[in-house]
């Protein structure tokens, strides 16, 4: 009889120190939440890092052509030939060029080098000079010999359109946000200056 009541108690305290189902299911609830939080916190975190990167691969670029244009080395006779980058929101390409008419502008045929493009997930938002947003999202950046300053051009008709500004801004997002300047992990903003320096803005 002793032994059968100890057979009890030993039951009902297995019973009353397990998991239910509830406590079970709430559990797992729980850890599937934290999951899902931190998967998506990494993936934004991923986008605004590739962002950066894209962004700063552009500012690379109008280091480059800057370097290109000051430097002493030269494809021809002529050391004082102007370079620079050519920035299209339309057809999101990024045109290294070397200015062979003397308008300042990019035009077909003026290619230089290797041509690059944006990363399919990200594209040219806007382009401003001065704070004000370019019309037709056109803009060529030149450098000439002796200073490493930038000139900036907004027009084919050699009329010096935006050649006044003291900086341009390029807005690079990521295609499937809204693009909002401010929004952080959405928008990188590379900014050349009249002086010649270059450098990204959140």
């Amino acid at each position: 009889m002793h032994h059968k009541v100890n057979k009890q108690k030993n039951f009902t305290n297995l019973l009353i120190g397990g998991f239910g189902l509830i406590e079970l299911m709430v559990t797992i609830s729980i850890l599937i939440l934290v999951m899902g939080i931190i998967l998506t916190k990494h993936s934004s975190f991923n986008g605004a890092v590739l962002l950066r990167g894209q962004a700063f691969n552009v500012a690379l670029q109008a280091r480059e052509i800057q370097l290109t244009a000051v430097s002493v080395i030269s494809d021809s006779v002529n050391y004082r030939n102007v370079y620079g980058l050519h920035f299209d929101t339309t057809s999101q390409i990024i045109n290294i060029f070397k200015d062979s008419d003397g308008g300042h502008f990019f035009e077909v045929g003026e290619e230089y080098g290797k041509q690059s493009k944006l990363d399919p997930r990200y594209k040219i938002s806007e382009i401003r000079l001065d704070g004000a947003s370019v019309l037709g999202g056109e803009l060529s950046v030149v450098f000439e010999r002796p200073n490493f300053d930038a000139r900036f051009f907004v027009g084919v008709d050699n009329s010096g359109a935006g050649s006044s500004a003291t900086s341009a801004e390029i807005d690079i997002c990521l295609k499937n946000t809204s693009c909002t300047a401010g929004n952080v992990g959405e928008v990188r903003t590379v900014e050349i200056t009249k002086t010649g320096q270059i450098s990204v803005k959140n």
